[in-house]
């Protein structure tokens, strides 16, 4: 009997053993949330850019740098910080120190401006030492791009000249950083204004287009009929006077071509700082402005900045349309109450509440003290 006890315990203890040993494998064979070690999360994925090519990036996105211009604000929209950039073109950082973007995302005030030049141009030895996971190109930069990847750093190419390339370009950024809903969410807010601004084309129909300059600054370049700019004004109910002028999306042309245009309404843009105030006083040498209807009636204009110029395909190029829409056609746009969508776009989309002093320098309203905006 004694015996027998003996070797029951013996048994037992031997069992407990073998379902211990068993536990320890099954937990070390486990790995994240439970699944086995062969399945832990890929540290890379692929991701297809706006020209088509394959491009291998971290699973996690963290560092990024951005060299077309308005890029950087297109990624701090769809992540919803700014604390991903890097690095960002120095225009895009001249915009960032003037705009509202820097009481939202201080945090970009930290990012690097020299690793790419004014022409797009990119410092090889400057960009590797911010060691980014990625750097956002433009289309027409694969030799960058693949200098780039010598270096070991992934790029990925991006479009610009349509609404429809930025629609797409949200998109991409949205897969490159998880977040697909804030970008769909953006984008959808595009078409949301699209459809809103074709319930006005058989309205604008019948009225007469303002004849509209672009102007970017005092050496006389315009928006050309190639721009994303005549896009603007022409779905505005505007037409461009330039729209003859192609070879870039700006050029410079002639005082006397201006003159020949004698455009009713002017638009400056904000990559220069040129001012209503300075065609109205004739202020640039070799330039008389005072015979232009635009000039005459004090239809000259600021655009508006948030988080960037809207002057350039962004995240606000709606808003921007809207704007235009204002300008050039009140009348057809008494629906449309600017300032409370320019709040309620922040308060979405960036989770930011603007004040009435901030809605007042996104729309540049003491520039502009005519538009009743």
């Amino acid at each position: 009997m004694m015996e027998h006890r003996k070797k029951s315990r013996y048994y037992l203890s031997l069992l407990l053993v073998i379902v211990f040993v068993l536990s320890l494998t099954g937990c070390q064979a486990s790995g994240d949330g439970g699944k086995p070690a062969g399945e832990k999360k890929a540290e890379t994925r692929i991701v297809t850019d706006l020209v088509g090519n394959q491009v291998t990036i971290k699973a996690d996105v963290e560092k990024i740098a951005v060299v077309p211009i308005p890029w950087a604000t297109i990624v701090y929209a769809v992540d919803g910080s700014g604390k991903k950039i890097v690095g960002l073109h120095p225009s895009a950082m001249k915009a960032y120190q003037k705009n509202i973007l820097k009481v939202m995302a201080p945090e970009i005030a930290n990012a690097n401006s020299t690793f790419v030049d004014n022409n797009f141009n990119v410092n090889y030895e400057e960009v590797a030492k911010l060691k980014p996971d990625l750097v956002v190109i433009w289309d027409y930069q694969p030799e960058i791009g693949k200098k780039l990847s010598e270096l070991g750093i992934p790029s990925v190419a991006i479009k610009y000249g349509t609404l429809e390339d930025v629609q797409n370009g949200i998109k991409l950024v949205g897969e490159i950083l998880g977040q697909q809903e804030r970008a769909a969410a953006l984008i959808k807010y595009q078409q949301e204004t699209n459809s809103y601004l074709k319930s006005k084309e058989s309205t604008l129909a019948g009225k007469d287009k303002p004849k509209t300059l672009y102007l970017r600054d005092e050496q006389l370049q315009v928006a050309t009929g190639q721009s994303v700019n005549k896009i603007m004004i022409d779905t505005a109910g505007g037409v461009n006077v330039a729209d003859e002028v192609t070879g870039d999306n700006w050029k410079k042309v002639t005082m006397e071509q201006v003159i020949a245009w004698n455009p009713e309404v002017i638009i400056l843009s904000n990559f220069s700082e040129i001012l209503p105030e300075d065609l109205y006083a004739n202020k640039f040498a070799g330039q008389d402005w005072s015979k232009i209807e635009a000039v005459k009636n004090k239809k000259v204009y600021k655009a508006p900045m948030g988080i960037y110029r809207w002057d350039a395909p962004c995240v606000e190029t709606p808003l921007m349309i809207k704007w235009l829409g204002k300008v050039f056609h009140s009348e057809v746009f008494t629906d449309y109450d600017m300032r409370t969508d320019l709040k309620n776009f922040y308060q979405t989309y960036f989770n930011y509440k603007l004040t009435d002093p901030e809605l007042d320098q996104i729309l540049n309203s003491k520039l502009n003290p005519v538009l009743k905006i």
